[in-house]
């Protein structure tokens, strides 16, 4: 298992940081260990790219190719990117693929709804566009929708249904 490390790039000074994070590597078997880093080679990642990652998230090595592959095009689809950008994208950031996709998951919602930063919101009642907080929980969503949200209720219901 060491030799394997040493072969992909991972330096001496780096064995214990690595091992002491991931020691649950000695359990997977080396052949599969092998396929993954094939995997990754047969997406273009050269192997100093593979060890950049691997130092970066040490628990990448013990995730599955089906597991990879789906992480890869989740970032390729949701993101929109190309090929190389989603490639370059992993090596700067190989945690994307080993940690939860639930932060990535609700900026996506802010990303498909910016009208969130439009700042409409004021909250001296002297100024105009001043809306009084009781009147924001009692009106129909319609009258919110056209009179203080300045959004159709299409859109609100759209947005009502991504919470």
């Amino acid at each position: 298992m060491l030799l394997f490390l040493k072969d992909l790039g991972t330096e001496d000074t780096q064995l214990g940081p690595f091992l002491t994070k991931n020691y649950a590597i000695f359990s997977e078997d080396l052949e599969n260990l092998k396929t993954r880093v094939a995997y990754l080679q047969s997406k273009n990642f050269s192997k100093a790219d593979i060890a950049q990652m691997v130092r970066n998230a040490p628990f990448l090595l013990s995730f599955s190719v089906e597991r990879l592959d789906n992480r890869l095009g989740f970032f390729q689809k949701e993101l929109e990117l190309s090929v190389k950008k989603t490639r370059d994208l992993v090596i700067r950031l190989p945690r994307l693929l080993t940690e939860s996709l639930e932060p990535v998951k609700e900026n996506m919602k802010v990303f498909r709804f910016p009208q969130v930063f439009n700042t409409r919101a004021q909250y001296d009642p002297t100024k105009p566009d001043y809306i009084c907080l009781d009147t924001l929980v009692s009106v129909p969503d319609g009258i919110f929708c056209e009179g203080m949200a300045k959004a159709s209720l299409q859109d609100f219901e759209k947005f009502l249904k991504t919470l």
